[in-house]
């Protein structure tokens, strides 16, 4: 794993929604209580920005149609083989980093 720092602790609160390259690679990250989520960054359904998405109830919520992903797993809830692609997360003190390759 090739690990790259994105952000820290102290700027990523509980329910925040970010935009974040890593290795030229568009992402978001979220975090949903004291769990960090890397995605990708654009809805499957018609192409929105999920960094421009709010974090509900364990949920990444696309703002353009509304399609809501399951933060832990990148599945939509209601079309269980749509999913968004998932990158591995790791805090090393306060700081943030996520691995580029698809897990």
């Amino acid at each position: 794993m090739t690990w790259h720092p994105v952000a820290t602790l102290a700027s990523l609160k509980p329910g925040d929604v970010i935009g974040i390259e890593v290795a030229g690679i568009p992402m978001v990250l979220a975090r949903d209580g004291d769990a960090i989520h890397a995605l990708q960054r654009t809805c499957l359904h018609r192409g929105g920005d999920l960094a421009d998405g709010i974090l509900s109830r364990g949920h990444l919520i696309c703002p353009v149609h509304g399609w809501r992903f399951a933060a832990a797993t990148g599945r939509h809830d209601q079309a269980s083989d749509v999913c968004l692609v998932r990158y591995a997360t790791r805090v090393v003190g306060d700081q943030i980093e996520v691995d580029p390759e698809p897990i």
